[in-house]
């Protein structure tokens, strides 16, 4: 597959425009996966991925992390809950904070899922030497740290 047709289209000097389509394509390509490999949608993979990583977390504290919002949060969260991989409890210290955790069956399914994304992410990432990934890691922190000390 080629790149997509407007990946020029601002020419050289447009970063930005083609980081967003790359962000776009391997979106679109991890949906595929995600959906083929483990019945689970991108939006939640995301929520899975952030409670199995941290432990326990909020759906508040899953929006800042991914900079989406709270709707596609929150169904995200209700497919998952449905499907019995996560479990919604009151914070004790703020009864109307919900504190989420996964299920044992959210646990198997959050490793699996985890494996099959290392594996992608390598693979795409394949063609690349050590020392381009860690200066490719390190220039796109740089665009991130310039995009946030401008909002």
């Amino acid at each position: 597959m080629a790149l997509p047709p407007t990946w020029t289209l601002f020419g050289d000097d447009h970063l930005p425009h083609r980081l967003q389509l790359l962000a776009k394509m391997i979106d679109r390509e991890s949906a595929r996966q995600l959906q083929a490999q483990s019945g689970l949608s991108l939006a939640e993979w995301r929520v899975l991925a952030f409670v199995g990583t941290t432990g326990q977390t909020t759906a508040a504290d899953i929006c800042a992390a991914f900079e989406v919002d709270r709707a596609e949060v929150s169904r995200a969260i209700a497919k998952l809950g449905d499907d019995g991989l996560i479990v919604r409890q009151p914070d004790d210290r703020n009864r109307k904070r919900l504190i989420l955790r996964l299920t044992e069956p959210g646990i198997a399914l959050f490793r699996s899922t985890r494996d099959e994304r290392v594996l992608y992410f390598r693979q795409i990432t394949a063609s690349l030497s050590s020392s381009e990934r860690t200066l490719l890691e390190d220039l796109i922190g740089k665009v991130a740290l310039s995009v946030d000390s401008n909002r």
